[in-house]
């Protein structure tokens, strides 16, 4: 997480977790409620992660209309 300073959101404590099963795996579901950090956390703390080369992070981000 290189990528200045990153706003402390519910997310945050799973991170290691998260970057942990991304190294072993190319792929991972993460489910939190809204507001957790999902989207705006998750993809900028995993931008510097050495096991990505040069791939790249995919986000699906579901919506629901009102």
């Amino acid at each position: 997480m290189n990528r200045g300073i990153l706003p402390e959101l519910p997310v945050s404590a799973v991170l290691p977790v998260l970057g942990e099963a991304l190294a072993g795996r190319n792929s991972a579901v993460l489910v939190a409620p809204p507001g957790a950090g999902k989207t705006t956390l998750v993809p900028l703390a995993l931008l510097d992660a050495p096991w990505l080369g040069e791939s790249r992070i995919v986000l699906l981000e579901p919506r629901r209309l009102a």
